[in-house]
Formats: C-alpha cells, sequence, structure tokens
C-alpha cells in the first residue's frame, strides 16, 4: 500500500491468458524494448567517458579539446527525431509511445543512481546491458478506467457453487486480453497504470489502484510500554523468537529442494547448447525456483499476519542488513601475491541459509501488515543484545555455535530468547548504552564487561531453563 499525493494507491496482481498472437505481439514488445534500452544506454555511456572529465584535468597544450556535447537525458531521448533515422524505425513501430517513454524513464533512473545516488546519497552499481532473458516487464503508465470488463460466469460446478467471473483487460494496442479474476477490485478505486511481466509459468499485470476520496490521515503515534510492546529476534535455527519466549520454526524452502535443483543443474548441464531439451529443463528449472519463492512469501505473510493479530501494538526488530551478512569474504594475499585461505568455504553455507531466510521480505511485509492494523514497527540496533544478559546486564561474549546464554547470575537461557529481550528494552530506551570494545590482536580472551550494580535496569529474572525439541 501506497500513499502519494493525499491518495491511497494499491498495487493488484493477477495473471493473464493471451492467445497466441497476443502472447507474440508481448514478446516482440519486450525484444523491442530490450533494444531500446541497450541503445539509450550505451548513449548515456558514450557521452560520460567522453565528456565526464573536467576541463582542468588535462593540459590544453598537449590535449585536443572536442566539442563538449549536452548530456543525453529523458527528454532529449524520448523525442520523436531522436528515433528518425531509418535504422531504427523498426523499432518504435507497433509499440505504444508511453511504454517506449517508461522504458527510456527506467534507464535514466539507473544511471542517476549510479552516477549521482539516490535521496540517501547510496548510488547503486553500474547498469548493466540486458539480453532478452534479463528484460521480462514493461510499463502501461495510463489505463482508460473502463478498460476493465467483468462478467459473471452462467456456469457452474459439479457441486453447484459459482465459478469465477470472466474478466477481460483492454491494454492499447494489444487488445482484449483474458485475465484470471481472482479477486475482486475494492469499491471506490480506478485503475491508473499496469505493469506486465512475463515469468517462468505465463504472463502476470500489477495494476495500479487509486482512491482520489479517502483522506490523507497520518498513522497514530503509539506510545510504547512494557505491556503494549513485543521485541524480535531473526535468526536461522528459529525464524524468530518474540521476547514472551514464542518462537516460529523457520521453512528452510531453498535447503530441502537443494539436492532435486542440483539433479536437474547436472541433467541440464549434459544437454547440447541451444537443443529443445536444454530449454526444456531449464524452463523447468525457472518453475521450481518460481514455487520456492511464492512458498516463501507465503509463508513471510502468514508469520506477519500472526504477528499483528496479538494484543501489542508496537513491535521492536532488528536493524539488519541482510545483503551485508552474506557479503562475500575478501581475498587474502601473502607478498608473493598466492592466495590465501580467507573462510570463503565455511561462510558459503551460513550465506545461502540467510538468503533462503528472506528477513528482508519478512520485515517488509510485517511493516506493511502492521501499518494496515493501525499498529507500528520500530527498527533498534542490535549491537551486543546477544551478548548482555537480560538480567544483570553482563557483557559475556560467545560465538555463533553457542546457543544457551548463561550467566554467572544463575540465568539460563536461549541464545534468541535473550536477544529478543535485549530488543526490547533498546526500543523502550532501558537497555544500557555499552561502548565498542577494542579488540586485541595479540591475545585471543577478551575481558569481560560488566555494567555496575547501580546501573542495573528492573529485576533479576528468576532460573529459566529453556530447551527445545
Amino acid at each position: 500500500m501506497k500513499r502519494s499525493k493525499d491518495r491511497f494507491k494499491l498495487n493488484y496482481q493477477y495473471r493473464i491468458v493471451p492467445d497466441k498472437q497476443q502472447a507474440c505481439q508481448l514478446n516482440n514488445w519486450l525484444q523491442k524494448l530490450c533494444r531500446i534500452h541497450n541503445l539509450m544506454l550505451e548513449e548515456r555511456f558514450n557521452w560520460w567517458e567522453c565528456n565526464r572529465r573536467p576541463v582542468n584535468a588535462c593540459s590544453i597544450f598537449v590535449t585536443h579539446l572536442p566539442e563538449l556535447k549536452d548530456p543525453p537525458t529523458y527528454y532529449s531521448q524520448k523525442r520523436a527525431t531522436h528515433w528518425s533515422r531509418e535504422a531504427f524505425k523498426h523499432l518504435y513501430k507497433g509499440v505504444h509511445s508511453q511504454v517506449i517513454q517508461e522504458a527510456i524513464k527506467r534507464v535514466e533512473d539507473a544511471f542517476n543512481r549510479f552516477v549521482a545516488g539516490d535521496s540517501n546519497g547510496k548510488r547503486s552499481g553500474k547498469p548493466r546491458f540486458k539480453s532478452l532473458r534479463r528484460y521480462r516487464t514493461f510499463s502501461i503508465p495510463q489505463l482508460k478506467p473502463d478498460c476493465l470488463s467483468v462478467a459473471p460466469n452462467p456456469h457452474r460446478r459439479k457441486n453447484g457453487d459459482t465459478r469465477r467471473d470472466i474478466a477481460y483487460i483492454n491494454l492499447p494496442k494489444i487488445g482484449q486480453v483474458k485475465l484470471i479474476y481472482h479477486r475482486p477490485i475494492p469499491e471506490g478505486f480506478t485503475i491508473k497504470a499496469a505493469l506486465v511481466s512475463r515469468r517462468a509459468d505465463g504472463w502476470y499485470i500489477c495494476l495500479t489502484l487509486e482512491d482520489k476520496t479517502v483522506p490523507s490521515l497520518k498513522s497514530p503515534e503509539i506510545e510504547a510500554t512494557e505491556k503494549n510492546s513485543l521485541g524480535l529476534d531473526v535468526g536461522l535455527e528459529k525464524f524468530w523468537t518474540a521476547s514472551d519466549g514464542e518462537v516460529e520454526p523457520i521453512q528452510q524452502h531453498y535447503r530441502k529442494s537443494e539436492s532435486k535443483l542440483a539433479k536437474l543443474a547436472n541433467r541440464k548441464d549434459s544437454k547440447p547448447h541451444q537443443s529443445a531439451s536444454r530449454r526444456r529443463l531449464a524452463k523447468k528449472i525457472s518453475k521450481h525456483h518460481q514455487r520456492l519463492q511464492r512458498k516463501r512469501k507465503q509463508f513471510h505473510y502468514e508469520s506477519a499476519t500472526k504477528l499483528v493479530s496479538r494484543d501489542e501494538q508496537v513491535f521492536f526488530v532488528e536493524d539488519i542488513k541482510p545483503g551485508n551478512l552474506s557479503r562475500k569474504n575478501k581475498p587474502k594475499q601473502d607478498e608473493n601475491g598466492k592466495y590465501l585461505p580467507n573462510g570463503q568455504s565455511a561462510k558459503s553455507g551460513l550465506n545461502k541459509s540467510i538468503n533462503d531466510a528472506g528477513w528482508s521480505q519478512f520485515l517488509s511485509i510485517l511493516t506493511y501488515k502492521a501499518a494496515k492494523a493501525g499498529k507500528s514497527v520500530v527498527k533498534v540496533k542490535p549491537h551486543d543484545t546477544s551478548q548482555i544478559c537480560s538480567c544483570c546486564n553482563r557483557y559475556q561474549e560467545k560465538d555463533l555455535s553457542v546457543r544457551i546464554h548463561e550467566c554467572l547470575c544463575g540465568l539460563i537461557l536461549d541464545r534468541d530468547w535473550n536477544a529478543a529481550i535485549n530488543i526490547k528494552k533498546v526500543g523502550l530506551g532501558i537497555f544500557p548504552t555499552i561502548k565498542r570494545r577494542k579488540r586485541s590482536r595479540k591475545t585471543t580472551t577478551k575481558e569481560a564487561y560488566t555494567v555496575p550494580v547501580g546501573e542495573r535496569v528492573g529485576g533479576c529474572h528468576p532460573l529459566i531453563v529453556v530447551s527445545y525439541q
């Protein structure tokens, strides 16, 4: 759900079933748009390499300064005169003009994020030239309000129940395309734009719905207390652990299908290149990955719904970046340039499990579901939350292999449960501020840091022993 210019916007995704002629036309559009994408990106790269250096970077007595050209922009590249050459006339023939403009807009956004960065100043990687199998989506920025026609299905099932309504959507220059109308559009919303994408099992369309009558209301600010808040710690042994001890088991979808995918990949590699059998196996692997993706997303939605249905109003979660956690280790070299072991082979399994868990997708879904229910999700810094005792605030460094927290105060608790309690304390502002300790390279043992007794917060938990089967 998006909020823009005092209006609510929703995205509804449906599956479309084009006939052979329409499917051929959609594939033709993707091929032309992919070619346009590469041409526009090439023009920007050529200008960037020839004109990005300032005048004072080289000596004018040695180097000849060519005539400086204006940088290519979205408006200059989308002009009709830009495509008046006969060599590229076939690219825009038959394709809707606004679809081409949206493709050029995607190139500009990707290039600007590479050169200047986004609103936060974070730069993206260098844009890549797309192949036909990588360019799978195009955007239609405007659709007529009455583009969707829905009619009741006169046929009934064997048990007498009614069948799904028959729906068709009118796409510009394509015509009436059959749509699987599995859920109705809410009343008051109109269709503004569409995003058509090709996937492993067919074509899909994502409709952008807008309601101008819904006023812009700010979500109420909820004051977090001990009773109306909950701390969550995500992990790999258990998907998440709440501060009250509730645990959600993890569903390792990719791990369970890893052997099957490896067998299919070996069979595909044994087939000759550009053969029909190799293409069939590649499509089978793509469909299997799509099923895994859908299973993971369904699990995330069910888990988020389970949390939102609780009585708590505020959820404190970790402000983590899974992309950094699953990053490859830096290579190590000796004096002669020979590569040394850097621990990447041991960390590759951890990276695979982190990507399989999908923490970022779950946290974004949880934020969306909580906002829809009038609740809030607050991200907190998770530094030292798994190393400090939630009872006496004593620091005790533990390796990832240590899954039980044992403290000198007598607290024996699951490591993730202890971290969830500390995350809740960080969100409430009662967690002690610990300065980052300096690591000593000479000694392997570190001195334990203990918070004075006078700074302890709350009473100490009784002796708790937790075991999971």
